[in-house]
C-alpha cells in the first residue's frame, strides 16, 4: 500500500491538470473525439495497447500483468452534459451550453491514473485489467454500443468495477449501496392527435390540450394508487407542448417523459397502466394517440462478492471508517447497469463533497473535491491488485 500511496500522490498533480483541460472542453454523447485522444494519448505514454473508436468513440486498453488471473474490467464514462456552466471557476468550460455537470473528466483521468500506477507495479499485477473508456453514459446509450462492439471480449471481463463521485458524500471517503444502487430508466413519447379549431367553436373541434392535461394528472395516480407504497417508483413528464395560438384548439400534443424503478418487472406494469389509460383518453376524448416506450437502463445492483472484495481493499486503502453503507439507493440511472447485467460488477460512490459549496450533479454551479482523484485511484488500484 504504501506503494500504492506513493505512486498516487506523486500522479495527482498530473491528473488534477488533465481533468482541468477536460474541463474546459466537454464533449457530449458520441461526441468524445477529443477526450478520447486525450487518453489515448495518455495511454501510448505508457504503452498500454488500446482500441479506439469501440461503440463509436471509447476506448478500451487492456493492461497485461505479470502473473497468471483473471481479467477485470475498470469502467470511466467520459461524456458532458448540455448545461451552461455558471461556476465561475479559473477552468471552467469553454464551450456555451456544455458542461462537465456530473464529473465524468474526474471519473476519466481515475482510470488513467490507476493504469498508469498499475502499469508501473506489472510484476505484482495478476491477470490483466481492460480499462473501458465509454461514452454516452448521461443519453444511457454508450455502454450498450461498447457490448455490442466487443468491449467485454476478446479476452472476456471476468468481472467489472464501476465508480461515480458522489458530492453528498465527503471528500476521502468512499460510499457504497448493499443491495440496488441505481434504478432502471425508461423513456416514453406519447403524441396525442385530435382536431384543430377556431377557440370560439369548440364543438367543431377535438382537444387535445385538454386531454394532455387530463393525462398528465391521472397518470400521476400509477405510483400512488396502483404501485406498492414499499416499492420504489417515478413517473415524470417532463414535456408538454400543445397549441400554437390563444384562439385556436390544439389539434396535437406532445408528452415526453420518464420513468424509473427499482424492482425487476415493475415498469411493464407501469407501462401497461400508461397505455390502459391512453385507451380511456381514446374513448372519453375522442383523440388518437401514439406510445413510443424505450427501456434505457436496468436497475444497477452489487453482486454479492464483488462488493465485499471491493469494500476489503477500500478498508485496506483509507480505512474502515472512510467506507461507508449509503442509506438508499438513487432513483437516477446509470448505464453501467448493461455491464453489470453482463457479468459479476460493484458501483462505489467517491466522496466529492466540497465544503460551502451547495450543489449536485447535474447542476451549473457543480463542482468535484479534488481529493477524490487521488482518492479513487488508490482504492481502485488496490481493487485491481486485491481481485485478480
Amino acid at each position: 500500500m504504501d506503494r500504492v500511496d506513493s505512486i498516487a500522490a506523486r500522479l495527482a498533480p498530473e491528473l488534477v491538470a488533465l481533468r482541468k483541460t477536460l474541463h474546459q472542453h466537454p464533449e457530449l454523447a458520441f461526441e468524445e473525439h477529443e477526450t478520447a485522444k486525450a487518453v489515448t494519448g495518455f495511454l501510448e505514454r505508457l504503452r498500454i495497447p488500446y482500441k479506439a473508436g469501440v461503440g463509436r468513440t471509447g476506448v478500451v486498453a487492456i493492461l497485461e500483468g505479470a502473473k497468471p488471473g483473471r481479467t477485470i474490467g475498470i469502467r470511466a464514462d467520459m461524456d458532458a452534459l448540455p448545461i451552461h456552466e455558471q461556476t465561475g471557476l479559473a477552468f471552467a468550460s469553454r464551450v456555451p451550453g456544455k458542461m462537465h455537470a456530473c464529473g465524468h473528466d474526474v471519473h476519466t483521468v481515475i482510470a488513467l491514473g490507476v493504469a498508469a500506477a498499475l502499469s508501473e507495479m506489472r510484476a505484482e499485477l495478476k491477470g490483466r485489467v481492460k480499462f473501458i473508456f465509454q461514452p454516452a453514459e448521461e443519453t444511457l446509450s454508450g455502454a450498450r454500443a461498447m457490448i455490442a462492439d466487443g468491449a467485454l471480449e476478446d479476452p472476456k471481463v471476468d468481472l467489472i468495477l464501476g465508480y461515480h463521485n458522489w458530492p453528498a458524500v465527503a471528500a476521502g471517503k468512499v460510499g457504497y449501496n448493499a443491495g440496488p444502487v441505481m434504478a432502471a430508466a425508461d423513456a416514453f413519447d406519447i403524441t396525442l392527435k385530435g382536431r384543430d379549431g377556431h377557440g370560439a367553436h369548440p364543438h367543431l373541434a377535438v382537444d387535445t390540450l385538454a386531454a394532455a392535461a387530463h393525462l398528465v394528472s391521472q397518470l400521476q395516480t400509477i405510483v400512488s394508487r396502483e404501485v406498492k407504497p414499499t416499492s420504489s417508483a417515478v413517473l415524470t413528464v417532463g414535456e408538454l407542448h400543445a397549441g400554437r395560438a390563444r384562439n385556436i384548439i390544439a389539434g396535437a400534443a406532445e408528452l415526453k417523459g420518464i420513468c424509473r424503478t427499482l424492482e425487476p418487472g415493475l415498469s411493464e406494469k407501469i407501462e401497461a397502466a400508461v397505455r390502459r389509460m391512453l385507451e380511456g383518453i381514446k374513448a372519453g376524448m375522442r383523440v388518437d394517440y401514439t406510445l413510443d416506450w424505450k427501456r434505457m437502463a436496468p436497475p444497477l445492483a452489487n453482486n454479492k462478492d464483488v462488493l465485499e472484495n471491493l469494500l476489503a481493499s477500500a478498508r485496506a486503502t483509507i480505512g474502515d471508517e472512510n467506507v461507508l453503507l449509503l442509506p438508499e439507493p438513487s432513483m437516477g440511472s446509470e448505464d453501467f447497469a448493461w455491464f453489470a447485467e453482463a457479468v459479476p460488477a460493484a458501483h462505489l460512490r467517491i466522496g466529492s463533497k466540497i465544503d460551502g459549496l451547495d450543489t449536485a450533479i447535474h447542476r451549473s454551479n457543480y463542482d468535484c473535491n479534488e481529493l477524490a482523484i487521488p482518492v479513487g485511484v488508490r482504492v481502485l488500484t488496490r481493487a485491481a491488485l486485491d481481485l485478480a
